[in-house]
């Protein structure tokens, strides 16, 4: 009898020890990979999809079915972005897949940024978790998630807007003056440009000749997307202005017409990673400068179609006068 309850207690203890290996080889469990980072450009026409890369691993000697979605899988347009699997269901929101012991697949999730989204660095997560474990529902939740970047590239485009095209600027001998000019710049990018003149040269180099100063009061600016700024430059003078090239009026105007072109540029231009889709940064400006004739020229003027002798400044009663007087002298 002690041999028959020795037996059964040695092939329960076998049995039970048997069982405890199989639920602990049973245990689920499953690993995921996925890109740290992807980029997008998003500029009108680009080619806004990017495709992101997972590994996936089963680590175990048994066959597990895995489910996989994306923290965009219930509202595929958060943050601006949808993302499905190629070959998943429910429109790709999930993606059901198969591993046998110890395989590893690379599953590609397929990304899509929404058109002129503001340039910023987003986030998605990759979850992939058992749903079967050696054809059975697993005991435990065995879950693995993955946190990656979603980089939208910045595009330039910016607009630049005179108030008007063409300027005109009265100066007055003697009196020193300041005018100011003023543009405006639309940012239609998706990110925040630091803008200023490119070129001004040419303006500067044909007002110097003539005594004159071009000024800019500010450097750079910085203008949001989807707004516009005010910028401005002045043309000045403290002497006395050389006119010697200008055209002279009939009415003793001086006058000068010039022709330039304003450019305004990114500061990041030329930087690896600048991208610029429209910058029309460059706008033509006619300014036309006119110097009206001093009060002494216009007295000088008006004195040599004066009759002679009068010294210039009789009027017509003055003359009439005087025809009087020498009318009424005695004849010899």
């Amino acid at each position: 009898m002690k041999k028959v309850v020795v037996t059964l207690l040695i092939v329960f203890t076998f049995v039970m020890s048997s069982t405890n290996v199989q639920a602990q080889a049973a245990t689920p469990a499953i690993d995921l990979q996925c890109d740290g980072q992807v980029s997008f450009d998003v500029y009108p026409g680009a080619n806004r999809t990017s495709m992101m890369n997972c590994t996936l691993s089963n680590p175990n000697n048994y066959n597990e079915t895995i489910e996989m979605e994306t923290s965009l899988s219930n509202d595929i347009h958060i943050d601006g972005f949808y993302a499905t699997f190629p070959d998943g269901e429910n429109y790709g929101r999930s993606l059901v897949v198969n591993l046998t012991a110890g395989e590893v697949k690379v599953i590609s999730v397929k990304i899509v940024a929404l058109g002129e989204m503001a340039s910023d660095v987003y986030s998605i997560t990759i979850n992939a978790t058992v749903t079967e474990a050696n054809g059975s529902p697993p005991p435990n939740v065995a879950k693995s998630s993955t946190n990656s970047l979603l980089d939208v590239n910045a595009y330039d485009n910016y607009e630049v807007i005179p108030d008007y095209a063409g300027w005109i600027i009265d100066v007055y001998p003697g009196f020193p003056m300041e005018y100011e000019l003023e543009m405006s710049v639309q940012n239609n990018g998706n990110s925040l440009e630091r803008l200023g003149i490119g070129s001004i040269s040419d303006l500067r180099d044909e007002l110097e000749s003539y005594n004159m100063v071009v000024g800019i009061p500010v450097v750079s600016f910085e203008v949001a997307p989807s707004e516009t700024s005010l910028f401005n430059f002045s043309i000045w003078y403290d002497s006395e202005i050389n006119t010697s090239t200008w055209l002279e009026l009939d009415n003793g105007t001086k006058q000068v017409i010039i022709d330039t072109n304003i450019t305004i540029v990114n500061a990041q231009s030329g930087e690896d990673g600048y991208y610029c889709y429209e910058c029309n940064g460059s706008t033509f400006l006619r300014i036309q400068i006119n110097l009206p004739p001093s009060e002494s020229q216009i007295d000088a003027d008006e004195g040599s179609d004066s009759i002679p002798g009068f010294d210039g400044h009789l009027s017509m009663v003055s003359i009439i006068l005087a025809a009087f007087v020498i009318a009424r002298r005695p004849q010899y």
